[in-house]
């Protein structure tokens, strides 16, 4: 019996320790590969920013970051006398793979006549937006506008319920978990959950959980509160420190789950809602508007849309 005993531990413990190995390589391997491709992603996407192109000091909006790549200056600082504009949103927005002077927020300033600051980071989107405005440095570097504006894409809703996590790097960390009838920031200091989330195992286990979870139309009312949550919370975050109103518009990037829902309670909420499908009749996702390299907008998508979102702004302001 004695023998049997320590044999199964035996086994128990080679299972223990080629599960280790294996998690260990994991982590290691996602790390590894993670820095390389930030640095070959820098190169690519960002060739054409120059340094003047940045928001240079970051740090006024991403808490003792120097990762300086990651953000954009304000466009059309020379019409400062006119009502600012800030833009959220992930990459598109941001202008990935894009010249300074193709994105959406240089074009509405150059038409509009407008300060415009874009808030834009890549990978990230609505729980990003209210996370920025819970920081009291962001509001140092941008002024209290009287338009604010989210451009809304299908990938959101999956994104609310992923982690964007880095071992080194905790602003990648940008998850809320909901606690009642409000959203947490998961933000733990716990050294073996924070690898734990650096992982294939734990990045695959997550994606496929917010995969089933958005994809399934039993959730449509629950994801669809859960998104009007961070909207009503930024605009009250930036209603509390501007101590004035603001127009915050949602734009509609193309097709999105459960649009016809989320239109719905955005309008009953007072937010204005801009949907590209009703100002266009283009196909945005045509080869000539959609990088198949990439899978971005093309410079052509902001030349066709800023013209027609800024007439829409002019005519609601």
């Amino acid at each position: 019996m004695k023998k049997f005993l320590s044999f199964i531990l035996i086994i128990f413990i080679n299972i223990a320790v080629f599960a280790s190995l294996i998690f260990v390589c994991d982590v290691f391997i996602y790390n590894y590969n993670y820095r390389n491709y930030n640095k070959l992603y820098k190169k690519l996407s960002f060739k054409y920013l120059k340094k003047t192109d940045y928001l240079i000091d970051i740090n006024t909006y991403f808490d003792g970051s120097s990762d300086i790549y990651r953000g954009r200056k304000p466009d059309g600082l020379e019409y400062s006398k006119n009502k600012p504009i800030i833009i959220f949103g992930c990459s598109i927005v941001q202008g990935q793979f894009l010249n300074y002077d193709q994105t959406i927020s240089y074009k509405l300033a150059h038409i509009l006549k407008r300060p415009v600051y874009n808030r834009g980071i890549a990978g990230h989107g609505i729980q990003q937006m209210y996370w920025q405005t819970t920081f009291n440095n962001f509001y140092k570097s941008v002024p209290p506008a009287d338009d604010v504006i989210f451009i809304l894409i299908d990938d959101h809703y999956f994104r609310m319920h992923t982690y964007f996590m880095d071992i080194l790097d905790h602003h990648f960390n940008i998850h809320y978990s909901k606690k009642h009838n409000d959203f947490i920031l998961d933000n733990t200091n716990n050294s073996f959950l924070n690898i734990l989330k650096s992982s294939y195992t734990f990045k695959f286990l997550n994606m496929k959980y917010a995969d089933f979870y958005v994809n399934n139309p039993k959730n449509a009312e629950k994801i669809t509160d859960e998104v009007l949550w961070f909207f009503i919370k930024t605009r009250e975050n930036l209603e509390k420190k501007w101590h004035k109103k603001f127009k915050f518009t949602v734009i509609i990037f193309d097709k999105i789950k459960y649009k016809d829902l989320l239109v719905k309670k955005l309008k009953e909420n007072n937010f204005n809602i801009i949907e590209t499908s009703n100002i266009t009749k283009e196909n945005l996702k045509d080869k000539k508007y959609f990088s198949q390299n990439t899978f971005h907008p093309t410079k052509e998508v902001w030349d066709l849309l800023a013209p027609l979102i800024a007439k829409k702004i002019k005519e609601e302001s």
